[in-house]
C-alpha cells in the first residue's frame, strides 16, 4: 500500500517537472520565432522605405532635369480649347502665357486692374469681351500655406447671348464651369508641385529633409559600383569609400550608442547603373526593445510554469471547490426553475392553459388601479359559450373540454400581446383590454365572436358548431372598483343571451343597449 502511494506521489512530481520543462521549451521557442518575425517585419518596412525613396529620387531628378513651369503651362494649354491662358505673379507680371511676346510684362486688362483693386473677387467667374470676342473668364488664385504665389488668368469663349443676358443658370454654362474648375485644380496641383521643387533643388538637402521628417530613418546613402558615396543625407559622407563586403556582413549594429538596422539594395537610380547601392539606416531601437520584451516574457513564462507546478495541488483543490460551488448553483437554479413552474401552474387553468380565476382577479385589480391613476382606458369583456350544457349532454364532457380548449386557443389568437385573458369559471372567459376604448373593445369582441362561429370543433368524428355571447364594459370616472366594471360587462352578457345569443353587447346606462349580431 505504501509503495503504491509513493509511486503515485513520484508520478505527480515527474509530471510537474515535465510540465515546467515543456513550458520553458515552448516559451523560448516562441521567443525565437517572434524574434525572427520582428526582424522580417523590419526588413519588410525597410524595403517599403527603399522603394519610396527610390521613386522620390527618380521623380526629383526627372523633374529637376526636364520640368519647368513655363513648359508645364504651355503643354496643358495647347491641348485645351482655351481663348486665353496666363500665369501671373501676384503683382500682375506675366510669367507664362499662350502669347510669348507678353511674357515679362504687366497684365493691362481692365478686369485684372479691378481685381487688384479689390472690386472683382479672385476665384469667381465673370463675363466680358476680349478682342471683340465674348468670353467667360476667371482669375484663379494659387496659394501655398495661405501665401498668394500666383494667379491664373483663364478665358473661354462663350455665345454672345450668354454674355449679354448673363444667364448663370444655363446648363451648358454650368457644366462648362465644372470642367474649367477641375482643369484649374489640376493645373494648381502641378504648379504647386513645381514651385515646391524649384524652391529646393538640391538632392542632398532633399534627402536630409526626408530623413529629418521621418521618425525612424537615420541615413540614406547612394554608393556607386566602386564603393564611393555619390549622394547622402549626411553631406560629410559624400566622396568617401565603403567596402561592400563589410557593409553586407552585419545587418544590426551599434552607431553612436544606438542600435541601427542597415539594408543594402541594388537600385538603378541615376544613370541606369545596375551596380548602384542604396544604403538605408533605420532606428532599430523598437526591434531591440521588443526583443528584450520577448525575452523577459519567455523568462517570466518559465517562472510562472514553475509556480504553477509548485501550486498545482492547490489549484486542484480550488478547482474541486469551484465545481462544488457550480453544482450547488446549478441545483439552486433548478429549484428556482421548478418553483417558477409551480408558481405558473398555480396561476393557470389546467384545462385551457388560460390564467385562472384567482390570478385573473389580481390582474383586474392591478389594471383598474393603473388605469385610474394614469387616466387610461381599460375595457372588460366576458365571453360565454352558447348552450354549452347541450354540448356536454349531447357529446359528453370530454367533448366539452375539447371545445373549451379550442375556443381558448381561438380567443388567444384574436387578442394583442398586451391583452389578458383568463377562465373565470365553467365556460365563462374574461378578457382585460388595457389602453382600449369601448369602440376598439367592441371590434376585438366581434372578431372573437366571428372566429368562434367560423371554426366548428372536430371531436370523435363529430363536427360541433359553437357560438358565443359577449358582454363589454369600459372604465368610467364614477367606477370605484373593478367589480362595478365587471358587473356591467356581466349584465351586458346577460342581455346578449336574452336577445338571442351569438352577439356582442356593450353596456350602457339606462339599459340603452347596443349589440352586434349576424342575425340582425
Amino acid at each position: 500500500m505504501k509503495s503504491i502511494k509513493f509511486f503515485k506521489k513520484n508520478t505527480i512530481i515527474w509530471w510537474l517537472i515535465t510540465l515546467v520543462i515543456t513550458l520553458s521549451i515552448v516559451s523560448f521557442y516562441n521567443y525565437n520565432i517572434q524574434k525572427r518575425l520582428l526582424l522580417k517585419q523590419m526588413q519588410s518596412d525597410a524595403k517599403d522605405i527603399v522603394s519610396s525613396i527610390t521613386a522620390a529620387i527618380k521623380r526629383f531628378n526627372d523633374i529637376k532635369s526636364t520640368m519647368n513651369l513655363q513648359k508645364l503651362v504651355n503643354d496643358m494649354s495647347l491641348d485645351l480649347d482655351i481663348f486665353e491662358f496666363r500665369y501671373l505673379d501676384p503683382n500682375g507680371v506675366i510669367r507664362n502665357s499662350m502669347f510669348q511676346d507678353e511674357i515679362g510684362k504687366i497684365h493691362a486688362g481692365k478686369s485684372f486692374k479691378k481685381t487688384l483693386q479689390g472690386d472683382l473677387p479672385l476665384g469667381e467667374f465673370f463675363f466680358e469681351v476680349r478682342d471683340f470676342v465674348p468670353v467667360m473668364a476667371i482669375y484663379y488664385p494659387i496659394q501655398i500655406k495661405k501665401e498668394l504665389v500666383g494667379i491664373i488668368d483663364l478665358a473661354v469663349e462663350v455665345p454672345e447671348n450668354i454674355v449679354e443676358s448673363k444667364n448663370v443658370d444655363d446648363p451648358v454654362l454650368f457644366y462648362r464651369k465644372v470642367d474649367i474648375t477641375n482643369l484649374l485644380k489640376a493645373i494648381e496641383g502641378s504648379i504647386k508641385n513645381s514651385i515646391s521643387i524649384f524652391r529646393n533643388t538640391n538632392i542632398e538637402d532633399f534627402l536630409y529633409n526626408y530623413v529629418n521628417s521621418a521618425e525612424n530613418i537615420l541615413q540614406i546613402t547612394i554608393i556607386d559600383k566602386s564603393g564611393n558615396v555619390v549622394v547622402s543625407s549626411n553631406k560629410f559622407l559624400v566622396g568617401k569609400h565603403f567596402d561592400f563586403d563589410k557593409l553586407k556582413r552585419k545587418q544590426i549594429l551599434e552607431l553612436e550608442g544606438r542600435p541601427v538596422y542597415r539594408m543594402m539594395t541594388d537600385r538603378s537610380i541615376f544613370q541606369g547603373d545596375k551596380n548602384e547601392q542604396l544604403m538605408l539606416l533605420i532606428d532599430a531601437s523598437p526591434y531591440k526593445k521588443n526583443e528584450h520584451t520577448l525575452f523577459k516574457t519567455a523568462l517570466i513564462t518559465s517562472i510562472i510554469a514553475l509556480l504553477i507546478a509548485l501550486f498545482i495541488a492547490r489549484a486542484i483543490y480550488r478547482s474541486a471547490i469551484k465545481q462544488s460551488k457550480e453544482e450547488k448553483e446549478r441545483l439552486e437554479r433548478l429549484v428556482k426553475e421548478r418553483t417558477h413552474e409551480i408558481e405558473l401552474l398555480s396561476k393557470t387553468d389546467g384545462l385551457t392553459g388560460l390564467w385562472n380565476r384567482r390570478y385573473l382577479e389580481e390582474m383586474l385589480e392591478i389594471e383598474f388601479k393603473r388605469a385610474r391613476r394614469y387616466k387610461h382606458d381599460v375595457s372588460i369583456a366576458v365571453v360565454d359559450l352558447d348552450h354549452f350544457k347541450r354540448i356536454n349532454d349531447n357529446y359528453g364532457h370530454m367533448a366539452g373540454d375539447e371545445v373549451l380548449r379550442k375556443v381558448s386557443g381561438l380567443i388567444k389568437s384574436c387578442i394583442r400581446e398586451t391583452d389578458f385573458v383568463g377562465r373565470y369559471g365553467g365556460e365563462e372567459i374574461v378578457l382585460i383590454l388595457p389602453e382600449t376604448n369601448i369602440k376598439m373593445a367592441k371590434m376585438i369582441a366581434e372578431k372573437i365572436r366571428a372566429a368562434i362561429e367560423a371554426n366548428p370543433v372536430e371531436f370523435d368524428g363529430y363536427t360541433i358548431k359553437v357560438t358565443s355571447s359577449i358582454g363589454i364594459s369600459n372604465l368610467r370616472p364614477e367606477h370605484e372598483n373593478y367589480h362595478e366594471v365587471f358587473s356591467e360587462a356581466d349584465e351586458a352578457l346577460y342581455i346578449a343571451k336574452e336577445e338571442g345569443r351569438n352577439r356582442v353587447v356593450v353596456y350602457q346606462k339606462a339599459q340603452n343597449r347596443t349589440s352586434d349580431s349576424p342575425n340582425k
